[in-house]
């Protein structure tokens, strides 16, 4: 299926790197023009923006970057105006950016277990909270919009060294069903569930071998940043009656 996202404006929070980036690849592609948020990787953002540009399929489309650390409330607040005075008025949000790191249960002492809790619910779910508050009004002044968090299939089901990680993709997916009836219906909410999808960078899981990680995997193989993205782009530009869905993008890995 080929999805056009022709005058859709979508905004995607940590698309400078990995994921993010596919995913702003993928909707210039299909047509949207796209706001790009990233934090501090601002080389890797530029390389995303340059790789946008020369994707673009109409001389129209507009892309831009924005520095915004989704763990300050005051620098979500002003994001929608910004991406609407630059890119024009947005259309569609993906709530991408995350942080994953190790924090083995045994290993942690309390103050430094209150501090990945801290850290990772700040970025993986009260940002992507205040986001959908801040777009989702925007989306029904509008009566038009469409939401993707990025969640993750160690939401339902948990790592042992990774709690503050799996508690945050947990509210994620509450998060999604919630407001998928919240927001009705004139604004659509969905999340994607990624099993593995990249070979292993910092921080990653248990086994961080790729031959142990294939083993887990039905399909034999590590999903693809572009099949996460094509999914991105269906949920946005595909069928409207899709709401509320948490969808898996994970080689069967969670039926495991």
């Amino acid at each position: 299926m080929n999805i056009s996202l022709e005058n859709q404006v979508v905004v995607i929070t940590g698309g400078a790197r990995r994921l993010g980036r596919a995913i702003a690849l993928e909707c210039v592609a299909s047509g949207a023009s796209v706001a790009i948020t990233y934090c501090s990787s601002a080389d890797e953002a530029a390389h995303t923006l340059r790789g946008a540009q020369a994707a673009r399929v109409s001389s129209e489309q507009k892309i831009a970057l924005f520095q915004c650390d989704l763990t300050q409330t005051p620098e979500i607040s002003r994001l929608a105006g910004e991406v609407s005075a630059t890119v024009g008025t947005p259309t569609a949000l993906v709530n991408n950016a995350a942080i994953f790191r190790r924090t083995p249960f045994r290993e942690t002492d309390l103050e430094a277990w209150e501090q990945a809790f801290d850290e990772h619910i700040a970025t993986n779910l009260k940002a992507p909270y205040l986001l959908c508050k801040i777009f989702g009004d925007l989306f029904l002044q509008q009566q038009r919009g469409a939401i993707v968090n990025l969640a993750d299939i160690y939401g339902t089901r948990p790592l042992a060294n990774y709690t503050p990680y799996c508690l945050s993709k947990a509210g994620v997916i509450m998060l999604t069903q919630s407001l998928a009836k919240a927001l009705a219906p004139h604004v659509r909410v969905n999340a994607i569930a990624p099993g593995t999808i990249l070979p292993p960078s910092e921080h990653q899981n248990e086994a961080d071998d790729v031959a142990t990680l294939l083993a887990r995997i039905p399909l034999q193989r590590l999903g693809t940043a572009e099949e996460i993205a094509q999914t991105v782009a269906f949920l946005i530009g595909g069928p409207q009656f899709i709401s509320g869905a948490i969808l898996p993008v994970d080689g069967v890995q969670s039926l495991r």
